[in-house]
């Protein structure tokens, strides 16, 4: 079964407290496949009501849902949570995002090869992801969790992901086909000498094989640090 990550942010220590809890509690329910995180990324993520605009944006790119803690008669709306925090409205809309996340989206009649285009693989052709990829997506997969970060702080054509992220390209195509099956991967195709990012992407086709690698580690940790994921 796969396991969901849940965490908080901007939430008093005590209210997080509680829902440490709460998750802690029911996962001795077998069938409940949530667990409590304190980094990113996440499936789910609870944020307080004072969370601007701009933070949701930010929040939406590393978390399959969000969930907004708002003050006590602020009336239900989907996906709010009314405070004081009550652990069985907090469970029914973890299982209700349980299936959304891990719902299996339907293959149309005329095959999977019909669901959308081939993704190209070209300098001109690069991708971003539009939120965390659902956690049936990924798998655990720590090559898949590394792809994943790399193009959420980013746009990368798959020859870029495949170089950075020392991965064959044959299967960065695949997941990022994958990714767009999904819905959550953003395609922008610009000639390369007009991408504005092109001048500032290092390049590592020239270097030899330990410097490549010791490049790419150096920017997946960076990566990493910047989510509050830490080094391996």
């Amino acid at each position: 079964m796969s396991v969901l990550r849940m965490g908080v942010y901007g939430l008093p220590a005590a209210e997080a407290a509680v829902i440490r809890t709460i998750v802690q509690l029911y996962a001795s329910d077998l069938s409940f496949p949530w667990t409590f995180v304190t980094a990113p990324p996440y499936d789910a993520l609870l944020v307080d009501e004072s969370a601007t605009a701009a933070e949701r944006a930010g929040f939406a790119r590393m978390a399959g849902s969000l969930l907004t803690l708002t003050r006590r008669n602020s009336g239900s709306h989907a996906h709010t949570l009314e405070r004081p925090i009550r652990a069985d409205r907090l469970q029914q809309w973890l299982k209700s995002t349980e299936r959304t996340l891990l719902a299996v989206p339907p293959v149309p009649a005329g095959g999977p090869e019909q669901m959308v285009p081939k993704i190209e693989v070209s300098e001109s052709v690069r991708f971003t992801l539009r939120r965390w990829p659902s956690a049936l997506l990924l798998r655990n997969d720590p090559e898949k969790v590394r792809m994943a970060s790399l193009l959420v702080r980013r746009a990368l054509s798959a020859i870029e992901l495949s170089d950075l992220g020392e991965i064959p390209l044959s299967r960065c195509v695949t997941f990022l086909q994958m990714l767009r099956s999904a819905g959550v991967l953003e395609l922008h195709v610009v000639p390369s000498s007009a991408w504005p990012h092109a001048d500032h992407l290092p390049r590592t086709q020239g270097l030899s094989a330990p410097v490549r690698g010791a490049f790419a580690r150096s920017l997946i940790n960076g990566i990493r640090r910047h989510l509050g994921l830490g080094t391996p």
